[in-house]
């Protein structure tokens, strides 16, 4: 019985020291190299660094560092339009690669399941017992518009191997018709080489090994005159996410990229170099619409399903 949740990778940093960049988009990622293009600068001590979406590859750093490869949370959703993420960290693991760092996500999709109001109550009013000392609230404004584009609890420390965040996804998606809570588990370091040996090993109780994890770190209690606040009772709805958590299997969710999706990276990644054609070319555009051209004979069904999913 589907209870509303769903539980899925949402975060994937990893480095392979063994093999080129190339080799790691072809036998690691299982992806073209022409889908990947060069930007300007590398990042994270790397000089370069290729860009397909939301997929980032830096290399050639110092001798040591390897290649090292970030796939943020839509970066995940268009991986899995033409590949299994499972398989990638078999295949990660299989080529000696180190996870430093793994998101896994919990939506609930009915707003009734983890309740972020209650939740965000709970933590102001110090109605919980937690493995962890701190927790930090994070509103997001349009200043313009002047209005809330973002809330998020967060519990534990970014600095530390595990943390987690809670928040509004349909606030911060724009869906303010919609109700969806998401509750995220970040791992790094050691955490995040235990959770790929639980993906790799153990998938099918991923759902168990999570909702334990989250119960060990945290719980949600009713408020009581006992001083002990281990001993208060544990709040319903944190005793029935939990129970929902570990009936759950990982999921895989595709996200279609669309035509905005393709303008906006555009803008964001290629236009500086757009620029400078045009401006070695005198302001010429003749030899950008060359390039354009020369594309257009290059268009994959998935662009052309792009094209017909609309703008």
């Amino acid at each position: 019985m589907n209870s509303g949740l769903q539980i899925l990778v949402d975060w994937l940093q990893f480095t392979i020291k063994t093999l080129k960049v190339e080799d790691i988009i072809i036998d690691v990622l299982y992806m073209n190299l022409d889908d990947f293009i060069e930007v300007e600068k590398g990042n994270l001590g790397y000089k370069r660094q290729k860009v397909c979406g939301n997929i980032r590859i830096l290399y050639e750093g110092t001798e040591n560092m390897g290649v090292h490869v970030i796939i943020t949370g839509k970066g995940c959703r268009e991986y899995e339009e033409k590949n299994d993420i499972l398989e990638l960290i078999d295949r990660i693991n299989g080529y000696d690669g180190k996870i430093s760092r793994i998101d896994v996500a919990i939506d609930d999709e009915t707003g009734k399941i983890i309740p972020f109001k209650k939740i965000l109550q709970d933590v102001r009013e110090g109605n919980i017992v937690s493995r962890w000392r701190s927790s930090v609230e994070i509103i997001k404004r349009d200043i313009q518009k002047k209005e809330k584009t973002g809330q998020t609890v967060m519990l534990g420390s970014r600095k530390s191997d595990i943390c987690m965040r809670i928040y509004d996804k349909a606030l911060e998606q724009g869906k303010r018709a919609k109700k969806w809570t998401r509750m995220e588990i970040e791992f790094k370091g050691k955490k995040a080489k235990a959770m790929q040996n639980i993906l790799i090993f153990h998938e099918c109780e991923i759902g168990k090994i999570i909702s334990k994890i989250v119960n060990n770190y945290v719980r949600f209690v009713e408020k009581s005159k006992d001083k002990n606040k281990s001993r208060w009772k544990t709040r319903r709805y944190w005793k029935n996410i939990v129970k929902e958590t570990g009936r759950l299997s990982l999921t895989r969710k595709p996200e279609k990229r669309t035509v905005a999706d393709v303008r906006n990276w555009v803008r964001k990644q290629v236009s500086p170099s757009l620029a400078v054609l045009l401006l070695d070319a005198g302001g010429d555009i003749k030899s950008i619409l060359g390039i354009i051209a020369e594309g257009k004979t290059r268009l994959k069904t998935k662009h052309l399903n792009m094209l017909k999913g609309g703008k």
